[in-house]
Order: C-alpha cells, then sequence, then structure tokens
C-alpha cells in the first residue's frame, strides 16, 4: 500500500499501531501496516515495490509526518 492509501485508512481509523521491521535483505527498515483493511500490508513505493528505509529514523519521519502518534519498532 503506498503513502496515499495509508493516510486515507489512517484517517478512517482503519490502522493499528505501524510496526518498522528490519529488512533481512539488505539490512534497511521496512513498515508492516495491518488492521481493518484487505490491502498489501507493507509500505510500498509509487511502483508497487516494497519501500525499504536505508536508516530507522527516516521511516519514523515518514510515520509521524502522516500524522501517526505510535509506533512499534520490531529488531
Amino acid at each position: 500500500m503506498n503513502i496515499k492509501e495509508t493516510e486515507l485508512l489512517f484517517q478512517a481509523g482503519a490502522l493499528a499501531v505501524p510496526v518498522i521491521k528490519k529488512y533481512a535483505l539488505d539490512g534497511g527498515w521496512v513498515v508492516t501496516l495491518t488492521g481493518k483493511h484487505q490491502l498489501n500490508p507493507t509500505l510500498e513505493t509509487a511502483r508497487g515495490q516494497v519501500r525499504v528505509f536505508k536508516r530507522l529514523d527516516a521511516a519514523v519521519g515518514v510515520l509521524f509526518g502522516m500524522g501517526l502518534g505510535e509506533i512499534r519498532i520490531v529488531r
């Protein structure tokens, strides 16, 4: 799911707390979004690829920029 879909679902109250996980393939971070929706649970790029953040603070910044107030981080 892309950022725009994520913002809309968050505003509608359909998202649970997002989880940032360590991405094993290249050592980056991915965001998993769960809740009351049937969409792909990972944050994606505009082209449909899994969005991998190189730094943890970049992933947190994007989520806080969307207005999310609580985030879980899993190693």
